[in-house]
């Protein structure tokens, strides 16, 4: 009991020091600060692509260069392909592999459609996405 009577008074001591101890007068501004820091951080996330629009542009512009190249210039009297020997290719001449695979048209005109409904589907989901992520931050 005397125990328990001494950490009374003790507590009630300490209660008595201590003072009531209330926040800086910025405390609410610094706070609102630290939060709009924060949700500044959050809305600076910036998503790159691995392959850059100006390397795009240089490669379809080589693709088109080399098109163009293989379409205007007469193979066989063209002097760059004649020092190429590609005799070895007529070995495989005699090899046909899909030679009975007969491949209908509406076969190919519904993996056509598909496919193209399946790129529309992608870019539609991917401007949906961009919008809702950039609306939620």
């Amino acid at each position: 009991m005397k125990q328990d009577k001494n950490t009374e008074e003790f507590a009630k001591y300490i209660l008595k020091e201590a003072s009531l101890e209330s926040p800086s007068e910025k405390f609410v501004s610094n706070i609102m600060d630290a939060i709009a820091l924060e949700n500044s951080k959050s809305k600076a996330i910036i998503y790159k692509p691995l392959i850059s629009k100006s390397s795009w542009f240089i490669m379809a512009i080589s693709l088109i260069v080399l098109f163009g190249i293989l379409l205007t210039v007469n193979m066989e009297s063209s002097a760059i392909f004649s020092k190429i020997d590609i005799s070895y290719l007529n070995k495989f001449s005699g090899i046909n592999i899909f030679e009975k695979v007969k491949i209908s048209t509406v076969f190919t005109f519904s993996c056509v459609l598909f496919s193209v409904m399946v790129l529309f589907q992608l870019l539609y989901i991917k401007k949906y996405f961009n919008k809702n992520i950039y609306n939620n931050y």
